[in-house]
């Protein structure tokens, strides 16, 4: 029985592996880096790794203060093993993924089950949430790790306590411990989800007399331990001087405190409305999300109550409301929610997991979210394939930017340039199009007509495939809108004729250009572009020079050396050729590069 047992668990461990390979490490080649933040964040953990500085942070040679270092070391060792590649520090992300996946298989299969822990990682894995946002060097999903091994602890820990009395050493020393690495992840709130989920559980089950046994003092100084030193050192090798007031101050109160408080400077972030925000944690969890429905429902019906089972449903309904509720009263980005995405694929694995044994009250609504699942399916598919279908083949030599409509106020969001989308813009995505309409309703139809004949494994996993397939053609979409996206191309073209003495200048900020920066390996200048991300760490008397005004420019291009100028604006380049001796070198996608001299 135990061989059986074990075989059977070995087989769900290969399932979730093929699925991660699928949606995960397959995509870490490709598209190129994306500008701004992907390649903002790619680019400190490029320089981290060439200056061996693991304390502080720099782009573009100037101090980046923004962020705690846990992403970034994790990128630096992947180069120092792989190299210089975009995809190495894009492994760490996928392997991340991959540690999370089987965590949440682990963790949800003790607590529910074998099955309940295959299908909330077959939903993580395959949701929509997870796979969009690594697609680009952001630490989101790591905090999601942290918070699923830290629900586990926190549900260890407590029995122990009512059992033994007190929890383990290791059992409070790893909680510790991972709070830490949230806080070298994320910043503050690595403290307030884990220990605020902690403290939230025993107060909803009526444990708060528990707190003390949980062994707090050590955990607090392990915790410290872990923590404190990058802060120290931070602080000691970044200190106020000039116009700067020094790490802490925008480190601790203007990245944290402020950022929440929706005062941060500078702002270039926009806030996405509350209603928004919430809908779209049900979003990332998609197609799953819908199963959600009966599980609610189930609750209601007073089946399945969340304090059964040792608490564990109330735990997870906690994880994922006490981070909507954190955010609900600050700033919030589409992003922000994703560490609760892991705790909302538990929900549905144990959902699903108890439908196919037979233990639901309420049958029906599994059946029911599934027929809906199907329609929504359907229509999507129906979508695709109209937008196939009108749109127009482009023209032989046609480039996407050419077909958009610029909606540089929604560029804050995420997301914004979706709302450059225009009905003949789609004649470049039929590939994908159809690829996402032939997956998307084969996988909800299979699913719906093997949950008919009770095949529930089989439906499940079906579905899970069929998301597969999904996010592979999302793969494609995005290679397609690259170009708009990021400046690989242009870097490559300047790979070929830089020389040590050449400038390289953006007009701009440098998250118009970002890209560049990591795969030429050279410095960029920035014309008029002192603001946002490079803004505070140029305040301090060791910033290079690499900010050009106007008049400071000219000199630059009548100079002697070779100058080569990046712009994304059509007229601008036009008037420039008219009004100064330059040549147009190449161009991408509505991005220009203009030289002082001619092409060698």
């Amino acid at each position: 029985m135990l061989q059986t047992k074990s075989a059977y668990k070995g087989s769900s461990v290969l399932i979730l592996a093929c699925i991660w390979a699928v949606t995960q490490l397959f995509g870490i080649f490709s598209p190129p880096l994306l500008d701004d933040v992907d390649g903002i964040h790619m680019e400190a953990a490029r320089e981290m790794a060439v200056r061996h500085d693991y304390v502080t942070l720099y782009v573009d040679g100037i101090r980046y203060l923004d962020k705690p270092p846990l992403p970034y070391w994790l990128g630096a060792f992947s180069i120092g093993i792989f190299g210089q590649h975009d995809w190495a520090v894009r492994l760490t992300l996928a392997l991340a993924v991959l540690v999370l996946v089987l965590y949440l298989y682990w963790f949800i299969s003790r607590q529910f089950g074998e099955r309940a822990g295959l299908y909330s990682a077959c939903a993580l894995a395959t949701a929509i949430g997870p796979y969009i946002f690594t697609r680009f060097f952001i630490p989101d999903i790591i905090v999601g790790l942290w918070m699923t091994i830290a629900a586990d602890l926190i549900l260890l820990m407590i029995s122990r306590a009512e059992q033994e009395g007190r929890a383990t050493l290791f059992q409070a020393g790893s909680f510790a411990c991972v709070t830490a690495a949230a806080v070298l992840t994320k910043g503050l709130i690595g403290i307030v989800f884990p220990v605020g989920l902690l403290l939230a559980f025993l107060l909803f089950t009526g444990r708060l007399r528990l707190f003390y046994r949980l062994r707090v003092l050590f955990g607090s100084l392990v915790f410290f331990v872990v923590a404190s030193p990058w802060h120290v050192l931070a602080a000691m090798r970044n200190p106020a001087e000039g116009a700067s007031r020094g790490w802490f101050w925008f480190y601790f109160i203007n990245e944290q405190v402020n950022r929440y408080l929706n005062t941060r400077i500078p702002r270039d972030y926009d806030k996405v409305p509350l209603l928004t925000f919430c809908v779209l944690l049900i979003v990332w969890i998609l197609p799953w999300g819908l199963f959600l429905v009966g599980t609610a429902r189930e609750w209601l019906a007073g089946r399945d109550l969340p304090r059964k089972r040792g608490g564990a449903k109330l735990l997870l309904c906690l994880w994922a409301l006490m981070i909507v509720g954190f955010f609900s009263f600050s700033t919030r980005q589409e992003y922000y929610t994703l560490p609760a995405v892991p705790a909302l694929a538990a929900l549905v694995g144990a959902y699903l997991a108890e439908e196919e044994s037979q233990l639901l009250k309420l049958p029906r609504w599994a059946m029911a979210c599934s027929a809906v699942l199907l329609g929504l399916g359907t229509l999507l598919a129906a979508l695709c394939l109209y937008l196939a279908a009108v749109a127009h083949t482009p023209a032989p030599g046609a480039e996407l930017y050419q077909e958009l409509k610029r909606h540089p106020e929604d560029y804050a969001l995420s997301f914004g340039h979706l709302f450059d989308l225009t009905v003949t813009a789609f004649g470049f995505f039929r590939l994908p199009l159809l690829g996402m309409a032939v997956s998307i309703f084969f996988a909800t139809g299979l699913s719906f007509l093997l949950r008919l004949r009770k095949q529930y494994y089989w439906s499940n996993l079906a579905l899970a495939f069929g998301m597969c397939a999904v996010l592979t053609s999302v793969h494609f979409g995005l290679a397609v809108f690259y170009p708009i996206l990021g400046s690989e191309p242009l870097a490559r073209l300047l790979e070929k004729r830089l020389s040590p003495s050449d400038l390289v200048v953006l007009d701009g900020e440098y998250s118009n250009g970002s890209s560049i920066n990591f795969y030429t390996r050279q410095p960029v200048y920035m014309l008029n572009g002192r603001v946002n991300n490079l803004w505070y760490g140029s305040l301090f008397s060791d910033a290079p020079h690499r900010f050009e005004d106007n008049a400071s420019f000219e000199r630059l291009w009548s100079g002697p050396n070779r100058v080569f100028f990046i712009t994304h604006d059509e007229d601008r380049t036009r008037l420039w050729k008219e009004t100064h001796r330059s040549y147009l070198l190449g161009s991408s996608s509505g991005k220009f590069i203009l030289s002082n001299e001619p092409d060698r």
